[in-house]
């Protein structure tokens, strides 16, 4: 198996990323068997395969891996420890990848009171990432006037923390300006 592990290193280091995939997964039953499927050398690989697939654009078979991440991670330290939320996020990500706006979007509102938590989220940044693709997704599910209040509150606290000239700011005011095209 430390073999299989080096094998992954190199492909990924070579940017072989569907080759290390396929070693990681068949791996990871290995793993189970030798170690025990909670324990954290498995845990270690699944993190690797689900970080693995997802760089190589498969999102569905990244999707129960990470969901399967989430709720082991989260069990154990709470549904706020940053590592589950981590989880959650690429969750939604992959959803988003995958065609289904609805339900990014429903994971994502469903992140947005933790990383707005100054105690859990870890800075702002987090926080407006997600704000972000609420904004994006509300514009894909055609809500042009929720996506615009999301937008234009997003648009002031990132202004107040990094100022009008943010490339973040900037990217806002610009769907801000097409939405505005839009509607008129």
């Amino acid at each position: 198996m430390a073999r299989a592990v080096d094998d992954v290193k190199r492909f990924l280091g070579e940017g072989r990323i569907t080759q290390a995939v396929d070693v990681l997964g068949a791996i990871l039953p290995v793993a189970a068997e030798q170690h025990g499927g909670n324990s954290p050398v498995v845990r270690s690989l699944r993190k690797q395969y689900a970080a693995t697939l997802m760089d190589d654009g498969q999102y569905r078979r990244a999707l129960p891996e990470l969901r399967r991440l989430a709720d082991e991670r989260a069990s154990e330290a709470g549904q706020a420890d940053p590592q589950a939320l981590g989880f959650r996020q690429d969750i939604a990500q992959c959803l988003e990848q995958l065609g289904e706006p609805a339900a990014a979007l429903a994971e994502y509102r469903s992140l947005l009171p933790y990383y707005e938590n100054q105690y859990v989220g870890g800075g702002p940044e987090r926080a407006h990432d997600v704000r972000r693709s609420i904004g994006h997704l509300l514009l894909a599910l055609g809500d042009r006037p929720a996506a615009h209040d999301t937008l234009v509150r997003l648009l002031h606290d990132v202004e107040r923390l990094g100022g009008p000239a943010h490339p973040r700011a900037v990217d806002i005011r610009r769907t801000l300006q097409w939405l505005g095209q839009m509607r008129g």
